[in-house]
């Protein structure tokens, strides 16, 4: 079969820049690091150690396919009065020797009231890339609807591997429980959110009360739990990734995969994914829901988001009109009033 030639329309600029010797090829060291570190491997179908002008074409289509849906840029961006909400930024919820790049800090966004439900963000990034300031004009929008919004750093790979960033958000809960009721919220109304890698994380923190039992708390103390186009079993990752954050012991996977702990006792669950998502994140959340209701879980919903991708669901959070932000406000206000009903014994 020959080779279709590399052009605009097919191969990303960022890749054709890459192509250092023009030899209408790319080795690992010409592709970008975190490309290089997880995709390579899969991208590179002849396993020849380059990728080709037709393996960089599937690469470019599955670029495109992302791409689908509405643009990144919301609508009608939703933004609280002049004086009603208050900006902390970089509070530190660990120290400890070596804490860099602000990988142990928090945000906070706060509307100027008391007793307000709180909405913890944990921002996505494959577990090796993101940061806290990407939730930024989201979180105002929140506020102007009367929730505070946390917005964490956790560790990220390489430098971190699992169980850090899960370790890391149970930690910075705990330190949002135990100080938001000396900034005016509800430490009762914490609610956990996140997208892709942020949606696994908070599914996870969710559903294995294993986590913030090591600080003395449960899955109890979280109120709801909002997971968007999550990662829920670990095992499908790419091998590359999947070795690199995980290792390669299958009960690690098991262990670290939300969907292996469904149960009926989790936090109420709002499951929401992109129309334009993989089939397989869509197949792995639906995955999700159904496994919490063969549990007897009594409150999980999912949606699918129309003319949404895997990247633009979060932007467009902001916008006025913005069908996600709508499901998240009515679950937030629904869950909210409802009265939260303690077992016997804190999970």
């Amino acid at each position: 079969m020959a080779f279709s030639p590399i052009s605009a329309d097919s191969l990303p600029e960022k890749f054709a820049r890459r192509d250092r010797n023009k030899d209408k090829k790319l080795s690992r060291e010409e592709v970008p690091e975190s490309f290089s570190r997880f995709k390579f491997a899969q991208a590179d179908r002849n396993k020849d150690g380059f990728l080709d002008a037709t393996e960089l074409e599937q690469v470019a289509k599955k670029l495109a396919d992302k791409e689908k849906g509405t643009a990144s840029v919301p609508i009608g961006p939703v933004i609280p009065a002049t004086g009603t909400i208050r900006v902390i930024r970089d509070i530190p919820y660990r120290k400890l020797p070596g804490d860099t790049k602000d990988l142990n800090k928090l945000d906070l966004y706060l509307p100027r009231a008391k007793g307000f439900a709180m909405l913890i963000w944990i921002h996505g990034g494959g577990l090796h890339g993101g940061d806290k300031s990407n939730i930024n004009e989201v979180a105002r929008r929140f506020v102007a609807e009367g929730y505070g919004v946390a917005s964490l750093n956790y560790r990220l790979y390489p430098e971190a591997k699992y169980p850090a960033q899960i370790e890391d958000v149970a930690l910075a809960f705990s330190w949002i429980h135990a100080n938001i009721s000396g900034k005016g919220g509800d430490p009762e109304k914490l609610f956990v959110a996140g997208g892709s890698a942020g949606g696994h994380l908070s599914a996870l923190l969710a559903t294995d009360p294993s986590r913030l039992n090591k600080h003395g708390l449960g899955t109890v103390n979280i109120r709801d739990a909002i997971a968007i186009s999550a990662l829920m079993d670990v095992s499908r990752v790419g091998a590359a990734r999947r070795n690199s954050i995980w290792g390669n012991d299958p009960k690690i996977y098991q262990e670290a995969s939300p969907l292996h702990h469904a149960g009926a006792k989790s936090p109420a669950m709002l499951l929401l994914h992109a129309e334009h998502d993989t089939d397989d994140r869509r197949a792995q959340n639906q995955a999700m829901h159904d496994a919490l209701k063969k549990a007897g879980h009594p409150d999980v919903k999912i949606h699918e988001l129309k003319d949404r991708t895997h990247n633009n669901i979060r932007p467009n959070l902001a916008g006025a009109d913005d069908p996600g932000a709508g499901l998240i406000l009515a679950f937030l206000k629904r869950q909210s009033a409802a009265k939260k009903t303690l077992p016997e014994k804190q999970e």
